[in-house]
């Protein structure tokens, strides 16, 4: 596949009007993206961007999507509902979407929903097989997959650490890298000083999210205009590692299992679930069960002691529950 350095990223269509989703698509294709990614649970996405890309020849656009099943009949019935939405005959990329950990790879191995992928690229339905994670050592146990050829992993100039570990593990292996959250889930908001670094970056691929033409425009410009990281986005990627640095959630995990099942990760990136999802998602079991978790931490500290980035997590999730709150108050 040869892809754009920048595709579209479909979550934030969710928030819109179909009609406003439908003309930031296309904004986008029109601009000389050729790819967009997406995933079977972003809610209305798939069924925009499949209106969307009706009137474009099918052959001209490469469609990613990812499925969350962890057997065979569950995966089945995503992938043929991603088919539906997107109302197209094939997908070009397939994901496993969000692998937790290396068992549950190693299960989806052992029960047949990897197969079930490959039985659907024999038949043409899907062209090619990925995945996405969060994770460092899920990711590394993907790669050792031989018939995994993309990777979505998060890297931005916050979460890089991880992130250039695995962008070299892929080169190594011909492994296609595709950086997920550029702007940090909508934690980082310099267009200019976000695109700059991951265009300096050979050999990946980022897919940042849009809301509005205005945001498609600039970030298209940056593409095209191929300028370095200048002095300004240096100093500006250095103020927000020291702001971000200590509050930065990689959703890696390490701070699980919480013997008081708070939902750490959720309660950690809730003011970006906020940001990213539409105030009728929030209700969703995921978020609202995560949100009325804290009321079961008692501070005990054992998550901040695992953590390897030693970020605040008692403050975080705490931050993160007002947070959902707040977004409930105001969409009542």
């Amino acid at each position: 596949m040869e892809v754009t350095r920048i595709g579209f990223g479909g979550i934030p269509i969710q928030r819109l009007s179909e009609q406003q989703a439908v003309k930031v698509i296309r904004r986008a294709l029109d601009g000389g993206i050729n790819w967009i990614d997406t995933a079977n649970d972003y809610g209305n996405s798939e069924e925009r961007i499949g209106k969307a890309i009706k009137s474009y020849p099918r052959s001209e656009l490469l469609v990613f999507t990812k499925g969350t099943g962890r057997d065979r009949q569950t995966l089945r019935e995503q992938i043929e509902l991603s088919l539906q939405r997107l109302q197209t005959p094939y997908i070009d990329l397939y994901q496993f979407h969000i692998v937790p950990d290396p068992q549950t790879w190693r299960t989806m191995q052992d029960n047949g929903t990897f197969d079930l992928v490959r039985e659907y690229r024999e038949t043409g339905k899907i062209r090619h097989i990925g995945a996405s994670a969060h994770s460092r050592d899920v990711a590394l146990a993907l790669l050792e997959h031989p018939e995994i050829e993309v990777l979505q992993f998060p890297f931005n100039f916050i979460a890089e650490d991880q992130g250039r570990q695995l962008v070299d593990a892929c080169r190594s292996k011909d492994i296609g890298f595709i950086a997920m959250k550029p702007f940090g889930g909508g934690a980082l908001d310099d267009a200019s000083a976000c695109i700059r670094y991951l265009l300096a970056v050979p050999g990946i691929v980022a897919d940042p999210g849009f809301e509005h033409v205005e945001e498609v425009d600039e970030v298209l410009s940056l593409w095209k205009e191929g300028a370095h990281l200048s002095d300004e986005n240096r100093r500006t990627i250095e103020g927000l590692r020291r702001e971000l640095g200590t509050r930065f959630c990689r959703r890696c995990g390490y701070c699980l299992p919480c013997p008081q099942e708070v939902h750490i990760v959720t309660l950690m990136t809730m003011g970006t679930l906020v940001k990213r999802f539409p105030a009728d998602r929030l209700s969703e079991d995921w978020i609202a069960g995560a949100a009325e978790s804290i009321e079961q931490c008692i501070q005990c500290g054992e998550c901040e002691e695992k953590c390897p980035y030693e970020l605040s997590i008692i403050e975080e999730i705490h931050r993160g529950a007002e947070s959902f709150q707040r977004a409930l108050r105001a969409a009542s």
